[in-house]
């Protein structure tokens, strides 16, 4: 079809409909002399006539009744192109990438999630989970556009303070603990002890926490998943240290008892943060949900200061 342009498709449509060059002009507000030198450029792109001019009477040809259809689909093609620019530069649709330490992705994004889907319900969200070095290169590599993890420090990575993640001590119920109520780190430590997954930041905190008063827990199983942890507990093959978010279930419902540890010299917790690439722009629903994560926590969304994107979906 050569080089046709959407202003000359507009001008044939325009003449095609209204039988008149001068009338096609004041339809789209040019001069008789461009909508006519815009049909004859069209003309020769196609190699065929598509008016038939007879004194003051424009019909079309034959060549002109085939286009015309094709003629109308360009420009409303166009048209739903431009249509689908306008909504995702509003934030109705979209795309969204987010990244998530795999305990996070579990226990805490879930109630996130339903709550954004309720504000932009055509927004695809993309969620990828692992560890937060592994989050964190994803976002550095431009993979993802926000990393919900431990508070990471980077140069090129603008991080904020979510909340602080606890961790509790559980024990299966009927456990001398459960009794006990409260007990001493060194106590803890000579019970048959679960370990959450060597390299992660809980299986560090809790580790150091006994090393600070000189104690060595009798590891008895190292395992890779928290649910898997959690049942092991209530199985009664040993006790664990775990984040509080994820075991609100069990506890509520007796299947693991929660105990106090009375002597450490500061509580067990990790600091989660929300990340994303310093001085980059924010599009509308990556804005939202930024609002919705952080009111979920109390906080402020710390990077509304961010100038917002024209337009973005997928470049958010």
């Amino acid at each position: 079809m050569g080089n046709v342009e959407l202003a000359q498709l507009e001008a044939f449509l325009q003449v095609a409909r209204h039988r008149s060059f001068s009338r096609a002009a004041e339809a789209l507000f040019l001069t008789q002399p461009s909508v006519t030198a815009r049909i004859q450029t069209l003309e020769r792109e196609l190699g065929e006539r598509l008016f038939e001019r007879t004194g003051r009477s424009v019909t079309l040809t034959d060549a002109g009744i085939a286009f015309m259809p094709h003629a109308q689909r360009a420009l409303t093609a166009v048209q739903e192109g431009t249509d689908a620019i306008e909504a995702v530069r509003h934030g109705d649709v979209g795309s969204i990438r987010v990244g998530a330490s795999s305990s996070i992705a579990t226990y805490v994004l879930p109630r996130v999630v339903k709550a954004f889907r309720k504000t932009r319900p055509r927004v695809h969200i993309h969620l990828t989970s692992g560890s937060t070095e592994e989050v964190i290169d994803h976002l550095l590599a431009g993979e993802i556009h926000v990393a919900v993890s431990r508070l990471a420090q980077h140069p090129d990575i603008e991080g904020s303070h979510l909340y602080n993640d606890d961790l509790t001590l559980v024990v299966p119920p009927g456990h001398p603990f459960e009794r006990a109520g409260r007990v001493a780190v060194a106590e803890v430590g000579r019970e048959p002890f679960l370990f959450f997954e060597r390299g992660s930041s809980y299986h560090t905190l809790v580790y150091s926490m006994f090393l600070r008063v000189g104690v060595v827990p009798e590891s008895v199983m190292e395992l890779d998943s928290l649910e898997a942890t959690k049942h092991m507990v209530s199985a009664g093959l040993g006790i664990a240290i775990l984040p509080a978010f994820s075991v609100q279930r069990e506890l509520e419902v007796g299947e693991l008892i929660a105990v106090a540890i009375h002597d450490m010299e500061q509580p067990a917790q990790r600091e989660v943060g929300v990340h994303i690439l310093r001085n980059r722009a924010i599009a509308p629903p990556l804005r939202d949900f930024l609002d919705i994560l952080t009111s979920v926590y109390g906080a402020e969304n710390p990077f509304g200061k961010v100038e917002a994107l024209a337009v973005g979906s997928d470049e958010a």
